[in-house]
């Protein structure tokens, strides 16, 4: 029996049988268009995952939304506020306020901009976006920045460009938010199989039985989790892709199985 443990997200989401990357034409010219160069990580995952419908509730904007930077973001709140910074009032505390005093160019020594690749969907509060310096790399670190904190309050989240992704897909898969992952996968011959337990010990008999190494499986961070939380594996012979999620909090340690019909 072969168990694949070190799973990237683009190969999890062509192990779900999205082989053909349907958007690489939409995104050349969305780059054109911006001049930019999208981080090669980036790039090949939206390859596949824009417009994808098993996306369609998921913490990146694969859907209407596009990737657009923070600066250009702050020039339109500069410009709604304007008629409104002639208060004095108004001005204390306004988040584009000290923008709106000082050149473009001096921008940077407020706050780097950030070029948002997606938001949690349902509320749209955080905003998840890459450092511009960093565009070039090919997977580079991810930030966050929540609405309630000041725009120039931007925070690691993830190390790596993957870890977002992973997060982004495993959270899809495990349904914990929402039904999208098992309303779609379902429809294209997939059964969707849990199993809850209260221990890890208990967990780990029922992988054992299965030929899995729970320690062979790499631990994947979330950023609505205290710990890293999911961990997953591909059974290549009987084509199930397994999924465990540890719920620090509650305690309780979930074992999501996806077996291709």
């Amino acid at each position: 029996m072969a168990i694949k443990y070190h799973l990237t997200p683009l190969e999890i989401v062509k192990l779900l049988g999205y082989t053909k990357p349907a958007a690489k034409e939409e995104l050349q010219q969305f780059e054109q268009k911006n001049n930019i160069k999208l981080p090669t990580q980036l790039f090949d995952f939206l390859s596949y995952a824009r417009n994808n419908p098993l996306f369609s509730t998921a913490d990146i904007w694969a859907s209407e939304l596009w990737p657009y930077f923070s600066y250009q973001y702050i020039e339109e709140g500069i410009e709604d506020c304007r008629q409104d910074f002639i208060d004095p009032k108004f001005c204390e505390g306004n988040d584009f306020y000290p923008f709106s005093k000082i050149p473009k160019e001096q921008w940077s020594d407020l706050v780097a901009n950030y070029l948002h690749i997606g938001s949690d969907y349902a509320a749209g509060v955080v905003f998840f976006g890459i450092e511009e310096k960093d565009l070039t790399q090919e997977n580079p670190p991810v930030y966050l920045q929540h609405e309630a904190d000041p725009i120039t309050d931007w925070k690691l989240m993830f190390h790596t460009l993957t870890d977002y992704l992973m997060n982004i897909v495993l959270d899809i898969l495990t349904c914990e938010y929402y039904d999208t992952g098992a309303y779609v996968l379902e429809k294209s011959g997939w059964s969707l199989f849990q199993s809850e337990y209260d221990n890890e010990e208990e967990m780990c008999a029922y992988l054992l039985e299965k030929n899995i190494d729970l320690s062979k499986m790499p631990k994947h961070a979330s950023c609505f989790k205290e710990d890293p939380f999911h961990r997953c594996c591909f059974d290549e012979s009987e084509k199930v892709l397994y999924i465990i999620t540890n719920d620090i909090i509650d305690r309780e340690i979930q074992v999501v199985a996806w077996k291709n019909c």
